[in-house]
């Protein structure tokens, strides 16, 4: 049985896989269908697709959006639209933008208590894509502030950094500019976006009220609570449920193909997948 896996991160975002790695290793794990789904960048899955299909997998163009939807960080993920249409590109490369200036502001804030660090250091600095995570997170293990590539995502909290007032589009709009460009948007993890919420399955209906296509109700960190919530309200809305392990190679612990789903559960003609 081969299975698939919709939502995997390379080193052009803030995986440790290349494009090359993640096809190899779908392949070993049986999985028969993929997506690369970057965070707001799309370099990666236009270089897995000729390899992917050299290695005859089914494929599916992706990438995972950020968005606002009341205060929360909503990652939107598009499949199957066309990374030519200028204004799908220009809310991506906005996202990725606003991504960097949460990091440009987190420096700055820190600077005063943190001597070892330099801002025209860190503008020159590139960051190791084998380590995954993003350019701040590398910057601060290189200069001892952190042990480990994780641990500095905790200052963006403490030094009130927050996705809320990050300048992310609202989930709405990048949804319809996904559609516009014959893609489909599919919502992210939703019980890990949700999470806290009391009423989960009345915050899932607003959520996609935002004029989804889908839903990814198969994930590693989902209950099967959540799971069977998620499917009941895509046969409900008639809405396309996917799967994905959210694979970030070593920079998370979630394995390529970890959910175990058939390619039979998620309609992969529908997403664009050849």
């Amino acid at each position: 049985m081969a299975y698939v896996d919709l939502h995997i991160h390379s080193t052009y975002s803030d995986g440790t896989f290349t494009p090359e790695e993640i096809v190899r290793r779908a392949v070993e794990a049986g999985v028969g269908a993929i997506s690369v789904t970057d965070h707001d960048a799309i370099e990666g899955t236009l270089r897995a697709e000729p390899l992917a299909r050299a290695a005859g997998l089914l494929y599916v163009r992706g990438v995972e959006i950020d968005t606002l939807w009341e205060g929360r960080d909503v990652h939107m993920l598009a499949y199957g639209a066309d990374f030519e249409d200028e204004r799908l590109l220009s809310i991506i490369r906005e996202a990725r933008e606003r991504m960097d200036e949460m990091s440009d502001r987190l420096l700055a804030r820190m600077l005063p208590d943190f001597p070892m660090l330099d801002a025209g250091e860190y503008a020159a600095f590139r960051r190791d894509p084998s380590l995954g995570g993003w350019k701040m997170l590398n910057y601060l293990l290189k200069k001892g502030v952190t042990r480990a590539m994780t641990d500095g995502m905790r200052f963006y909290a403490r030094y009130g950094v927050t996705y809320a007032s990050a300048g992310f589009r609202p989930a709405g709009e990048v949804a319809a500019a996904i559609r516009a460009a014959g893609g489909r948007a599919v919502l992210a993890h939703p019980g890990l976006t949700l999470s806290g919420e009391g009423n989960f399955p009345r915050a899932l209906e607003r959520l996609a009220d935002e004029g989804v296509d889908g839903v990814e109700c198969y994930y590693p960190a989902h209950t099967r609570d959540v799971e069977q919530i998620c499917l009941s309200l895509c046969a409900r809305r008639k809405l396309l449920p996917t799967a994905g392990s959210d694979c970030h190679g070593d920079f998370q612990d979630t394995q390529i193909g970890q959910t175990r789903t058939a390619m039979g559960k998620v309609p992969l003609e529908l997403l664009g997948a050849s």
